[in-house]
C-alpha cells in the first residue's frame, strides 16, 4: 500500500459548485481504481492525499499533475505505508476556510507549503489530524 500527498494551486478559485462536480468525479473514479483519500481546499490552495497501489498512484499522479485547472503542483510525500488513513473514503473533502487555524499541523503546513523538503512532514501531521477526526464537524465523506 502506497500513499501519495501532494499540493497544488488552482489556476482560479473553485466554486462550490466546481467543487463538487470534482469530488464526484474523483470518488466515481477513485473508487474504480481502487484508491481511497482526501482533499483539502483553502481559497484556491489544494492539499491533498492519495492511497492506493504504487502504479495506480503514479498513474493517477500524472493525470492530475497535467489537469490544466491547477499548476504548482508539488509532491510532498510519496511514501509505503502499513494500512490506508482514509480507508473509508473515496474522497474525504474539507473547505479549510472554515477550520480554525488552530488546528494542529494547519499552520504548519501554510507556513511551510513553499518549501517542499520541509513541507511533507506538516502535511502528514495535518493529515494525521484530519484523519483522527479533529475535522469531523467539517467533513463530507461521500462514502
Amino acid at each position: 500500500m502506497h500513499q501519495v500527498v501532494y499540493s497544488s494551486a488552482a489556476v482560479k478559485a473553485f466554486s462550490e459548485a466546481q467543487l463538487t462536480e470534482l469530488l464526484a468525479k474523483a470518488r466515481i473514479n477513485n473508487d474504480r481504481l481502487g484508491v481511497t483519500g482526501m482533499l483539502l481546499y483553502d481559497d484556491g490552495s489544494f492539499l491533498q492525499v492519495l492511497e492506493g497501489d504504487a502504479v495506480v498512484l503514479e498513474a493517477l499522479f500524472q493525470t492530475i499533475s497535467k489537469d490544466e485547472r491547477h499548476h504548482r503542483v508539488v509532491p510532498l510525500l510519496r511514501r509505503a505505508i502499513d494500512a490506508r488513513h482514509f480507508e473509508k473514503w473515496k474522497m474525504g473533502f474539507a473547505a479549510v476556510r472554515s477550520l480554525p487555524r488552530e488546528m494542529p499541523g494547519y499552520s504548519d503546513y501554510l507556513r511551510l507549503r513553499g518549501d517542499s523538503s520541509k513541507a511533507g512532514n506538516a502535511a502528514a501531521r495535518l493529515l494525521s489530524a484530519f484523519r483522527d477526526g479533529r475535522f469531523r464537524s467539517y467533513v463530507a465523506t461521500g462514502a
